[in-house]
């Protein structure tokens, strides 16, 4: 894959992220569970075939703590992104397809 090529993957991921983190941000808190020694907060949502996972710091005082969203599209993954304060970013699943629209959409709604 060209440079130019992974950068638009890249750039795409990163807007559908925005889009699914201001979805899932609305979401009421599901509870604190440990993921990799951390506890994290989880927040939820599925609508339409399309469900999606915010997990970010209870504590977020260490900047090294990572944030992630992941979604998925009839129970496959398709988006998942990971993230800390201190400035990492690590796209770790994309796979583009007709869901890309229904987040959009579900975006829209707030």
């Amino acid at each position: 894959m060209r440079a130019s090529d992974r950068q638009a993957r890249l750039t795409r991921a990163k807007q559908l992220g925005r889009l699914a983190y201001d979805v899932l941000r609305f979401e009421d808190l599901v509870g604190i569970i440990e993921i990799e020694g951390e506890d994290k907060y989880l927040r939820e949502f599925a609508h339409q075939g399309l469900s999606g996972s915010l997990l970010t710091p209870r504590s977020p005082m260490r900047p090294d703590e990572f944030s992630r969203i992941q979604i998925r599209h009839l129970g496959r993954k398709v988006l998942e992104l990971r993230w800390s304060k201190a400035g990492d970013f690590r796209l770790v699943t994309y796979e583009p397809g007709e869901w890309e629209e229904l987040l959009d959409q579900l975006a829209n709604v707030f």
